[in-house]
């Protein structure tokens, strides 16, 4: 496990087949790898790239890494599901705000929540608020994910907010990116929005 979570931080990819085997047969299963040993690979990437002792380029190898080990453990996670018999857990919209292109971690937080059995709706990069809204109304969602890594993103997350809102919509909404803290959501954008709001 802790050979995995050191790739992961490192973004060394070479050889992890075997060692994502080893912690699968260990783990007993393949989400389990993703819950107890990926993510805290990634939490760890998270915490050093908070405390700068990790640049954005560090972090895209990572993220890599991630992409990686998550596609080779895919189709056991597919097996899962079809011997488990789960059906969908809840429907997410996930967007990175108009005016930002960053999209390392809501990728990564997608394929997470779809592997968990959420059915994820991911609109992309550079999306504008009415498209936000029009999409959490037509597919009828249970949450709402923001995300963006620059400062004027922070600003656009209000907007987003309060279209929300003049919209009707009060599903819980998740904000998260580089730029982003509980202080900015709790004080900028918690007060423009009618349901709840988490930073993650």
């Amino acid at each position: 496990s802790q050979r995995v979570e050191q790739m992961l931080v490192k973004g060394q990819s070479d050889g992890m087949e075997r060692y994502l085997e080893n912690v699968m047969t260990d783990k007993g299963s393949a989400m389990a790898v993703i819950d107890q040993v990926l993510m805290e690979g990634m939490n760890t990437v998270g915490m050093l790239f908070g405390q700068g002792k990790m640049f954005l380029p560090q972090v895209v190898k990572s993220a890599k890494v991630m992409k990686q080990a998550v596609a080779w453990l895919t189709p056991f996670i597919e097996q899962e599901k079809q011997s488990s018999g789960h059906l969908s857990a809840a429907r997410i919209v996930i967007a990175t705000v108009k005016g930002d292109v960053h999209d390392i971690g809501k990728n990564i937080a997608g394929v997470v929540l779809a592997c968990n059995n959420f059915d994820v709706i991911d609109m992309g990069v550079m999306v504008p608020a009415e498209k936000i809204v029009a999409a959490a109304k037509e597919y009828n969602v249970d949450f709402i994910g923001l995300s963006g890594l620059i400062t004027p993103s922070l600003d656009e997350m209000c907007r987003v907010a309060s279209e929300l809102k003049s919209a009707g919509v009060d599903v819980p909404l998740f904000i998260g990116g580089a730029t982003t803290s509980p202080l900015h959501t709790a004080v900028k954008i918690a007060p423009l929005y009618d349901g709840p709001v988490f930073h993650v």
